[in-house]
């Protein structure tokens, strides 16, 4: 999560006062910044659906890699072809993010899912929070010159140029080695998922059904009377396939 809030504002930061210092004063840079959060918008929510399809963490690899390859572009050029490549990069950048909340579920322990969640988040937040920090200090390595008035002006475009790439190639690298739940693992959470859907429906509160699962893992008989639920599992199967 460090590495993911990272990049999302290594690329945005800095990236007006890049416009206006480095490109031109023009209007249309609230413009180009606009479209760049309109590409977040519409990249985490369009690569967030092909991770269901693809998986979790082949969609975010491959979200890193293009990603990384558009970062020259994303501060090359100097005239409104810039449009292009910032909806592009940010669209890959608000994209990684698209499978991040199922895939931090899949991996959290069922009972701590909405705590793992939001604390992962939360530590990525406060690992990443000196990064601006740092990018400033390697701002003031690469001065250009100075302004009229005096004003002293840096390359935010190596800035972010260097940033945003080693972002790209950290998240890279811990995703090539981190987990991913298994088909068979999300079989089994969903045959667990219907079961409690089956003795909620039959009237059992969950308070009661926590103890059944407690005395069945602890090697009690704890037998689910089937028949009583058989109804609400054809009820819930039904409804997934829209049939309800």
């Amino acid at each position: 999560m460090a590495g993911f809030n990272a990049c999302s504002h290594g690329s945005q930061d800095f990236y007006a006062t890049f416009l206006k210092d480095q490109v031109s004063k023009s209007p249309t840079n609230t413009i180009t910044t606009a479209i760049g959060q309109i590409g977040a918008l519409l990249g985490g929510t369009t690569i967030g659906y092909i991770s269901s399809i693809l998986g979790q963490r082949l969609t975010m690899i491959s979200a890193c890699i293009i990603g990384r390859a558009l970062v020259p572009a994303h501060v090359g050029p100097r005239d409104l072809t810039l449009i292009a490549p910032v909806f592009f990069e940010q669209f890959f950048v608000g994209g990684v993010w698209g499978p991040v909340p199922i895939h931090l579920m899949e991996l959290a322990p069922p009972a701590l899912r909405t705590l793992i969640v939001g604390l992962t988040y939360q530590l990525g937040n406060l690992a990443s929070s000196a990064l601006a920090t740092i990018r400033g200090t390697i701002g003031e390595r690469y001065p250009l010159p100075p302004a009229r008035d005096g004003t002293k002006w840096f390359n935010y475009e190596k800035v972010i140029e260097i940033f945003i790439g080693t972002m790209w190639a950290y998240m890279l690298f811990w995703l090539l080695l981190g987990p991913e739940m298994t088909q068979e693992e999300r079989e089994e959470q969903r045959a667990k998922a219907l079961e409690y859907e089956r003795e909620r429906m039959s009237g059992r509160s969950s308070k009661e059904i926590g103890a059944r699962r407690t005395e069945r893992e602890m090697g009690g008989s704890g037998v689910v009377e089937e028949s009583k639920g058989e109804g609400a599992v054809e009820y819930i199967e039904d409804k997934e396939k829209g049939n309800v």
